[in-house]
């Protein structure tokens, strides 16, 4: 399946779900066009990755936009949980298109999973808003099998301008940002063999109209060789890594 028809799947369960929480502003930040082309964008990242089958859970879900991706790419071959600490019956719509087994989690570390029992675990912005970031890791370790991938998305840069701008406008902010050196670190301390580590999400350089700092596609494109020439990448706003279960 392309990328502008998994874009269009997942933005049709939004607007369904919308209908049902109109008022629901998670539901909305993430159906925005630019949020939904991020999403795709990662997605893409890390599908090579994934395995062919299997059982992957999606760690922190919420929605669920990533197991509808897995699942429109990986098809009946995936056997997908979820978990988060909403109540179960949240966000309905899209974990039935994908099929999930939703789990509510009661501990601000432990699964409800026996070990080894994964393939596969996407973690698509959880692990800088969990209260014990390595322990939470270490528990992953345990639920994945030898040599199982771990999918770390929209981890907050530590270099990022947008986090900067946020903080110097008083705007909600992440409280625990990670250098690529130390997000390095963290997974091979909690006993991961990191396969792919790199920069994620927009470069905000240019003031746009309305004082909204963003490079558009195009000039991006344009101006990529020489973000990479000058290290500038790493001013963009996220990390993402694969890493295995050594």
């Amino acid at each position: 399946m392309r990328a502008d028809e998994m874009a269009a799947v997942l933005r049709q369960l939004y607007e369904r779900e919308l209908e049902l929480s109109p008022d629901d502003g998670h539901l909305k930040e993430h159906s925005a066009p630019a949020f939904l082309n991020g999403t795709i964008q990662t997605f893409r990242f890390y599908k090579p990755y994934l395995p062919e089958g299997g059982r992957i859970l999606d760690w922190g879900c919420r929605q669920a936009p990533d197991a509808c991706l897995v699942r429109m790419a990986l098809g009946d071959r995936a056997s997908l949980d979820g978990c988060d600490i909403l109540p179960d019956g949240c966000y309905h719509r899209f974990h039935e298109f994908a099929g999930l087994r939703y789990a509510r989690l009661e501990d601000p570390v432990a699964l409800p999973y026996a070990g080894e029992s994964f393939d596969a675990v996407v973690a698509a912005g959880v692990l800088e808003h969990v209260p014990f970031d390595f322990e939470s890791l270490r528990e992953l370790h345990r639920v994945l099998k030898p040599e199982g991938r771990l999918m770390v998305t929209y981890l907050p840069n530590a270099w990022s301008i947008e986090e900067w701008r946020l903080r110097r406008l008083h705007r909600p902010s992440h409280e625990r940002l990670y250098g690529k050196a130390q997000a390095r670190r963290l997974l091979l301390r909690a006993g991961f063999r990191p396969l792919a580590l790199g920069y994620q999400g927009r470069i905000d350089l240019l003031p746009a109209e309305g004082g909204d700092y963003r490079l558009k596609g195009p000039a991006l494109r344009l101006l990529r060789p020489a973000l990479r020439l000058f290290r500038l990448e790493r001013l963009s706003s996220c990390l993402c890594a694969v890493a295995e279960r050594a």
